[in-house]
């Protein structure tokens, strides 16, 4: 329980009793301590240097992110087309295998002809 006797301090005594002991404090640093403005500096010019940095680690890896899902997109987009290849040359095949006609279709796109046919061809 609290003593009556006592009395409680005021915030403004608490602030002023705590500024003394770190003027107190100051004053007994030797002659051979960096000053108190220079440590201060110190501080405030490393942790600017990694507030900076962290800042730039962040910018560099949304710029990675970003470029990755641009490519990731393109991957896709030629995915989509590489399929749509791979089914049609699934249906060349069957054709191939199946159809006599396509057959003789991509001979003669290649100039092949039958047996006693007579190929003409016309320069322009």
């Amino acid at each position: 329980m609290l003593n009556p006797k006592k009395k409680r301090k005021t915030g403004t005594q608490v602030v002023q009793d705590l500024g003394k002991s770190v003027v107190k404090k100051m004053r007994t640093l030797s002659k051979h301590d960096l000053p108190l403005n220079i440590i201060c500096s110190i501080c405030i010019v490393i942790f600017s240097f990694s507030i900076g940095f962290g800042i730039y680690g962040w910018v560099s890896r949304l710029n990675d992110i970003s470029k990755k899902e641009q490519s990731l997109e393109k991957l896709k987009t030629e995915l989509e087309s590489l399929e749509k290849q791979l089914e049609e040359n699934r249906e060349l095949k069957i054709k191939l295998v199946s159809d006599p006609l396509t057959i003789e279709a991509i001979a003669r796109s290649y100039g092949m002809s039958k047996k006693g046919e007579k190929i003409f061809y016309f320069l322009d």
